[in-house]
Parts: structure tokens; C-alpha cells; sequence
């Protein structure tokens, strides 16, 4: 037998087809023998050799052991068809694509609202140049066994700073100014006010501008602010004090602060466009208030005189800290001494940190790093809970495909294609998704937008937008799509197609993935449910709380502050007198509030038969009509005497603890001397009153004195008398003759329980959002409840007709399929009540007085999550058990 040349069976084996070669070779070598015996040898190797070189290709590469794999048609005639195919499987069943959207849509909106908010925080003066190098001196206390922060720094430290502390470029020195409002003379006619807000009129010094990025409009930034009595404008200010007039015009008018002082416009800047923490909107010269500093007031701090900084290149933050706080004690030690041995330190807190400062309590608005990590801890728990949702209704679903998809997979579908095909039907649902997450964002923004700081819900940076959304896209279609796309291609089609149904390569057991999801998500729900349930009970307990002072049918003001400063202007006494006369007016005080926010206090010493007692008596200035007003019980001595300055005092049970008493009554008589301010002061105590919350009840009663101060009268206390329907009628008396004796300043009112409910708007707003993450929770958690169900019913058809005809009752039949799923939720609650507790424990810690947590609250917690599962899935417990077993039998 003759056989072809060897190298052209080389070539042909080495660079031919592996799946056509045995094919090919064997068709060659059938043409070889007839050529051989009709033309002979020669030609028949001749023509062997040309047709084994006309197999190779251009580029021909050695073959491969690997087996061969189509590519993946990416025609427009096979995406049309996927299209079609998604598009009908999607409005095939309705009611799932409509869960998963619901389920997706709701995980978007909580990532989108979520996003929205900690991307404003995170916005601000972003766009300073230097930003790394940027630092503000802040000081810390230690006051009354607790570290305290104060914005502020004393008032030579700028001076000294530039002139001795290495590492510093630039000086910044700032002074807010409290301006109530500005005069802008009008032509021909009495000045036009314009009421300021906080922290908008500022002292600064040409350094400001040269460390924020203003455009200057008007005036030269070098000289503009170098001289006492000159002020630079926003051009929003500069418009609205001088309008239809040209910037450049406005350079050199005059307007008048604190009623008297006049001063030059030298300059007007371009508005910050970019979000910023600097807020001023006036810069005046700070050498209009600047002068010479005395010795004594490196020991005061004032959180209004404040300090930024331009570190030089390479330095050292820890170092120039150090610099600073060693010039500080060296200037300050000694008054500190006289003072009871204060401790007081300084920090550098770079400009990064300027938004997140929450301890320093400023007027600005501030965020807090720890609530944003929450949230956005908050959003990814929705977001997971929405994917396991989607996961579990598409898995749902996946009998009712078995059928096309092991049809498809017996005609030649790959894995890759009908995942991919799978992620595809995933990615239109999450887009409709989207869709549908902007309604309810809008939603969210319109009836919650008062959880939000102002100018968040305004605020977008559409390229960051844009590339977030996208990646949420990507995430979700990849997240919720891959499991079920690798579930569908794992189908045995030869046992579907021969109608024994849903089947699945490999262990059964594979099931218990989705009973795991369905426990996490009762998990994450049960965690809200108990958070949500003891939140609202300490806010009740809040409300309900005796502050040992009556707050109900009180309203309370501001009395300007300037008519104070002025015996002439001053008209408290006759505003008083006055409202005493109006019809459904009870009572008036002049006095600080019981509970506020603010406070003041000095170390005060008691000399006892055991030694000298010496602790921190916080303060309120009081008249006469004060404790009857507010109703405090006084359970020894008696009231304050009528006096302009303090010559006595009343003080709490806590005060007559402090001072060694067992008893009130026998601190009644006892002289107490303040260490600090006026040393040699020593006040008789005249009275002491029940205890009573100055503060919220984060806060243990501290001790405190009542005494009489006309100076510090600063508030008004108005308490009112019959049906509250009549106060609108009282409110409009007393503000007609507040306008007669202040005709200049409008009576801004607040009723008093709305000032304490002030108190706890951050746990209100925390209980309005566990509240709502608590629904959403529980919503999502029951579409992947209703999806598990859906499938273990329709894997039990056969069983559940079997036992029917056996005499099975509806009753039992549904008892059969929700024991399962009952158990799967206990099994949730059982995981998530130690670390719900463990939470709200600690939750709870930052209240001095609060409530206990007690067994009913998960019990209760856990019943109503067992009765939402039990509601949830009898919908399909009940559809199975009614169907005629006849049918389902058949079907099978």
C-alpha cells in the first residue's frame, strides 16, 4: 500500500483543525489511493502535498489541546432576540418583575438619598487650594471630669504666633462679629435695615483672602482691608444693599453697624461656588476692632476670636502644635493658678476636619463622621437585603424555565450565553429600577427633607453622579444576576425534558443557600424592629419624664441685646409690667431658661467642720417671679429677694449634696465663696429648690444656683392661662405691646416644650430613620419570604395532591408549608436579639437617665415578625392547599 509524503502529513496534522482533522485526513487519503491508481505515484504525492498546503491559513498556529468552543454571536439578529426573549419571560410574569422591581428600586433610592447626603458633607472646601497645609487652632478642657472643645483661641495668640512659632507660612487671624443688623442709608430718606444671621459678619485681615479663593469684582485685595473702618462684600450682599448699581460704583459707600459705627466699602468679591465652612458674607477690617491685648486674657478663650493657619511646606503638624501650646502655658500658667488650676490645651485641626468638629458647637452647621458611616452602612444593609430579595424571587421562577432552558441547552446553548442572557434580563429590571427609585427619592426629599441640612437635596456633582450610578448598575446587575444565571446553567436538561421536572446538578441540598438569605434578611429586620421599638420608648420616656419644672402653656424671647447694653433703651422692667396686664397672661419672669443649651459656671467652695468642700455651681440668673412661674417646689427656705445684683443664693438638692448637707433644710444659711471672677464674693445660700434638668437627659442634674443679676436677665418668660384656642388672641396682644416698646425688633416666640423638644431632635430624627428603615426592612424581607415560598410550593405540588387525596385539610396543608418558614425566622430572631441588645445598650449609655431594656420588647419584637412571615406566606400556603389534587397530580 502507498503511502503520502510524511512532511505534508506533518503539516497537515500540525497545523489543521483538531475538531475537522480526523475528517480531513481520512478524505485526503481515500483521493490518495485513486490518484495513486489512476495517475500514478508521483502525481498522487504531488497533489497530496498541494491540497495539505492550500488547508493552512494565513498566521496558522500550531494547534491546541483544548477542546474546541464556538465564539459568542454578538449579531444584531441574535440581540434582538434576546431582547424579545427578556421582554416576554419579563411580561410573562408580571407579578415577580414587579417585586423585583419594587425590592431593587427601594435599594437604589436608600443608596441614592444616602449618597446625596454624604456626598454634600463631603463637598466642603474641597476646591481651597493648599487644603493639606491648612489648620485652625482650636482649644480643649477638661471641665467637670469631661473634655470639652471650643472653637476659640485667646486674643494675643495671633500676634505672637507670627512673630514666634517656626512652620508657619501664614497667620490668619478671624473675629466673628454679632452684628443684629445693618443700616444701608437710603437717598432721601431713613436708612433701609437688613437683619443679619450668624457668623455672616466677619474681622479679618488681607491674609483671609489670600488663603480662600475669592474673585475679586470690586477694589484691590493688598489694601482693601489695611485700615480701621473698611469692610469688603459679597456680591450678593453688594446687590441686594445697593441694587441696580455697578459693583465698582458700590467701592466707597457707607453702611452702618451696631446702629453708630459707619463704615467704607473698599471691595466687593465674587460668592464661594463651591460648598465652604467660611460663610461670611461682610469682611470687616480687623483693625477696627483690634487693640492692645492685656497679659491676663492669655487666659481667656473665646469662641469667637479664632485662628487659621498656612503651614509652611514639610512641617511638621505635631511640632507647630507643640510650638503653640508651649507659648500658650508659658503666657497663661500662672492666671491659671489663681483660677483653681484649670487645664487648658490647643490642637491644630486641619481643614479636613473642619466640617466633622461636632464638639466644638458652633453656630455653622456640622456633620457628623460616625452618622455618615452609619448611613452608609444603613444603605449597603438595604441594598444587600433588596439583592437576596431579587435573588430569591428569581430563583423562584426558575422551575417555570426548566423546560426552555434545558430545550435551548440541548440545541447547543452554552453556560456563558445563558448567563449572560440571565445578567441581561437582570440589567433591564435594575434599569426600572432606576426608573422607578427617582419617584421615590422625590418622594423621600418632599416628605423628609427636614432630616436633611439646608442645600443637600439642591446640591448634584453630575460627573461624580453619573459614575456612582453607573457602578451601582454594574454592582447590582452582578450581585442579584450571577447566582440564578449560574443556577439556570446548572440544569440537567435530559432529566427536564424527560418530565421529571425541576432539577439541579448536584446536591439538593443547595436549597438551604436561599434559607439563609431568607434568615439574614430577618435578621437585619428583627435588628430594626427592637432598635426601633426601644428608641421610641425612651423618646416616650423623654416626653413623659417629670424635669422637676412646669413647660406646658410657656412662651418664651430674646430680649434685644443692644437695649440692654444702654440704661435709656433699656425697657425690660416696663415690658414686664405691661404683659402682666394683658387678659390670659398669668405670669412673667425675666430669667434664664431651667433647660437650655447654654450654660455658665465657676468653681465655688464651702469651708465645713471637715475641711473646705470646693465643686462647679452652675448658674441662672432669676428674678423674683422666676421659681413660681416655672413652679419649681421649694422644699426649704424661701425666694430670692428683689435685687439689681446677686446677694443671695438658691440652690438644688445636688448643691446641698456637694456641700456635705443630708438634708436641704440645713443648707439654708451656709456662705458660699467662688474661687474664680469675683473671689472675694461670698453669698448666703436662702433657699433650696427641688432638683431639676438644666439639661437634656444625657446629662446627671448638676448643682446649681438661682440668683438675681439684672445684667444677665436676657429672657423673657410668659406663661399663659385658659384653653390654648384663646392664645393666638394673647400672642397677638403681647406682640402688640412688645412692638410698641421695640418697634425696630420683631418678637420672634418659641413655646417652651418645642425648646426642650429641641433638646432631642437628633434621637427624634434617628427614630424617624429607623422607623423607615425598619418598613423597608420588613418590606423587602417579605418579597423574599413571598419568593421562597412560591418555589417550595410549586417543588411540593406532587406531595401536597398526595397527601389531599390521603385526607389531608386545607388547615393542614398550610400548617405543613409555613412550619418551615417559621422556623427560619426564629431562627433570625434568635441570631439578632443578643446583638440588638448589645446595641441599643450602648445606645442607651449616652443617656444619664434613661430606660431599662426589658424581655417584652423582643418578645413583642419577635411576634411581630413572625405574624408579618405568617401573613406573608399564606397567601401561597393557602393557593396550594386549594388547588384539586387531581390537577396537580395530572400535571405531574
Amino acid at each position: 500500500m502507498q503511502t503520502p509524503p510524511r512532511w505534508a502529513s506533518w503539516l497537515l496534522k500540525t497545523f489543521g483543525h483538531p475538531d475537522t482533522l480526523e475528517e480531513v485526513e481520512g478524505d485526503l487519503l481515500e483521493l490518495y489511493d485513486y490518484w495513486v491508481q489512476t495517475h500514478g505515484k508521483v502525481t498522487a504525492d504531488r497533489r497530496f502535498a498541494l491540497s495539505a498546503l492550500k488547508l493552512m491559513r494565513p498566521l496558522a498556529r500550531s494547534r491546541h489541546n483544548e477542546p474546541y468552543s464556538p465564539p459568542f454571536s454578538l449579531s444584531l439578529v441574535m440581540i434582538s432576540n434576546y431582547i424579545k426573549i427578556a421582554r416576554r419571560q419579563l411580561w410573562r410574569n408580571r407579578l415577580f418583575t414587579g417585586l423585583n422591581m419594587v425590592g431593587l428600586s427601594i435599594g437604589v433610592s436608600a443608596c441614592w438619598i444616602i449618597y446625596q447626603l454624604v456626598s454634600f458633607e463631603f463637598g466642603f472646601d474641597t476646591r481651597i487650594p493648599n487644603r493639606d497645609r491648612i489648620v485652625r487652632a482650636v482649644s480643649r478642657f477638661v471641665f467637670d471630669g469631661k473634655e470639652q472643645g471650643n472653637p476659640g483661641i485667646p486674643l494675643p495668640m495671633p500676634e505672637a504666633v507670627r512673630q514666634q512659632i517656626g512652620g508657619v507660612e501664614r497667620v490668619v487671624p478671624l473675629r466673628l462679629t454679632w452684628v443684629e443688623t445693618i443700616q444701608v442709608p437710603q437717598p432721601g430718606g431713613k436708612p433701609q435695615s437688613f437683619p443679619t444671621e450668624d457668623d455672616q459678619v466677619i474681622a479679618v485681615d488681607s491674609n483671609y483672602f489670600r488663603m480662600v479663593p475669592y474673585t475679586w469684582l470690586a477694589g484691590k485685595p493688598d489694601v482693601s482691608l489695611n485700615q480701621p473702618n473698611q469692610i469688603v462684600l459679597t456680591q450678593s450682599q453688594a446687590t441686594a444693599f445697593f441694587p441696580k448699581t455697578d459693583l465698582r460704583q458700590v467701592v466707597g459707600k457707607t453702611i452702618t453697624l451696631w446702629d453708630t459705627l459707619a463704615v467704607q466699602v473698599t471691595g466687593v468679591v465674587q460668592d464661594l461656588p463651591f460648598l465652604s465652612d467660611f460663610r461670611g458674607k461682610e469682611f470687616l477690617s480687623l483693625a477696627t476692632i483690634k487693640r492692645k491685648y492685656e497679659p491676663a486674657e492669655w487666659s481667656n478663650t473665646n469662641s469667637d476670636s479664632q485662628m487659621y493657619a498656612v503651614l509652611s511646606p514639610g512641617a511638621d503638624i505635631n511640632q507647630v502644635e507643640a510650638q503653640i501650646n508651649a507659648l500658650s502655658s508659658k503666657h497663661s500658667e500662672e492666671f491659671f493658678k489663681k483660677w483653681g488650676g484649670a487645664k487648658r490645651w490647643h490642637k491644630l485641626q486641619p481643614l479636613a476636619d473642619l466640617h466633622f468638629g461636632t464638639d466644638y458647637r458652633e453656630h455653622g452647621h456640622r456633620a457628623d463622621k460616625s452618622v455618615l458611616y452609619g448611613l452608609m452602612g444603613l444603605a449597603a444593609f438595604i441594598l444587600v437585603l433588596a439583592v437576596i430579595n431579587y435573588i430569591n424571587l428569581a430563583s423562584a421562577q426558575i422551575p417555570q424555565r426548566a423546560r426552555e432552558i434545558g430545550i435551548r441547552k440541548t440545541l447547543g446553548s452554552r453556560r456563558r450565553t445563558l448567563i449572560l442572557q440571565f445578567l441581561g434580563e437582570t440589567a433591564v429590571i435594575t434599569g426600572l429600577s432606576f426608573t422607578l427609585s427617582y419617584g421615590l427619592s422625590h418622594l423621600f426629599f418632599r416628605h423628609y427633607n427636614d432630616l436633611l441640612p439646608a442645600g443637600a437635596r439642591e446640591f448634584v456633582d453630575w460627573p461624580l453622579l453619573v459614575l456612582f450610578l453607573a457602578g451601582l448598575l454594574i454592582l447590582i446587575t452582578l450581585l442579584a444576576g450571577l447566582y440564578p444565571g449560574w443556577l439556570i446553567a446548572r440544569f440537567q436538561p435530559v432529566t427536564v425534558l424527560r418530565g421529571q421536572g425541576f432539577a439541579i446538578e448536584g446536591s439538593p441540598k443547595r436549597i438551604t443557600l436561599r434559607k439563609s438569605l431568607i434568615v439574614f434578611q430577618f435578621f437585619i429586620a428583627q435588628l430594626f424592629i427592637v432598635g426601633a421599638l426601644i428608641i421610641n420608648q425612651q423618646l416616650r420616656y423623654f416626653i413623659q419624664a417629670d424635669m422637676g419644672f412646669a413647660h406646658d402653656a410657656i412662651i418664651t424671647a430674646q430680649i434685644p441685646w443692644k437695649t440692654m447694653m444702654e440704661t435709656k433703651l433699656d425697657k425690660r422692667d416696663a415690658l414686664r409690667d405691661e404683659l402682666k396686664h394683658i387678659a390670659g397672661v398669668s405670669m412673667v419672669s425675666l430669667g434664664t431658661q431651667p433647660a437650655s443649651r447654654g450654660y455658665s459656671s465657676n468653681i465655688h467652695e464651702y469651708k465645713s467642720r471637715k475641711g473646705i468642700v470646693s465643686f462647679n455651681l452652675f448658674r441662672k440668673y432669676v428674678d423674683t417671679e422666676y421659681i413660681p412661674l416655672y413652679q419649681m417646689p421649694l422644699v426649704a427656705g424661701r425666694n430670692l429677694q428683689p435685687s439689681d445684683t446677686t446677694r443671695e443664693y438658691v440652690i438644688n438638692e445636688t448643691a446641698a449634696r456637694e456641700m456635705g448637707f443630708a438634708r436641704p433644710a440645713d443648707a439654708v444659711g451656709a456662705f458660699l465663696k467662688e474661687s474664680g471672677g469675683d473671689a472675694n464674693r461670698t453669698v448666703p445660700v436662702v433657699g433650696v429648690v427641688k432638683d431639676f434638668h438644666a439639661q437634656s437627659f444625657h446629662e446627671k442634674i448638676k448643682p446649681i444656683a438661682l440668683m438675681a443679676n439684672r445684667e444677665s436677665l436676657s429672657m423673657l418668660n410668659v406663661r399663659l392661662s385658659g384653653r390654648s384656642d384663646s392664645w393666638p388672641k394673647t400672642i397677638s396682644a403681647i406682640t402688640r405691646t412688645w412692638q410698641k416698646l421695640y418697634p425696630d425688633m420683631p418678637f420672634e416666640y418659641k413655646f417652651y416644650d418645642e425648646t426642650i423638644g429641641d433638646f432631642y431632635r437628633k434621637e427624634q430624627q434617628l427614630s424617624r430613620i429607623i422607623n423607615l428603615a425598619t418598613g423597608v426592612a420588613i418590606l423587602i424581607s417579605c418579597l423574599g419570604l413571598f419568593g421562597l415560598a412560591t418555589l417550595t410550593a410549586h417543588q411540593r405540588t406532587k406531595e401536597i395532591g398526595i397527601r389531599k387525596v390521603l385526607g389531608a385539610s386545607v388547615a393542614g396543608v398550610v400548617a405543613l408549608l409555613s412550619k418551615d418558614f417559621v422556623k427560619l425566622v426564629l431562627m433570625a430572631i434568635l441570631l439578632a436579639s443578643p446583638l440588638a441588645w448589645y446595641a441599643m445598650h450602648r445606645w442607651l449609655e449616652g443617656f444619664a437617665y434613661r430606660i431599662d431594656i426589658e424581655w417584652w420588647m423582643f418578645a413583642a419584637a419577635g411576634l411581630l415578625a413572625v405574624a408579618i412571615a405568617l401573613i406573608t406566606i399564606s397567601f401561597q400556603s393557602i393557593k396550594a392547599a386549594v388547588v384539586n389534587p387531581v390537577k396537580s397530580l395530572r400535571a405531574e
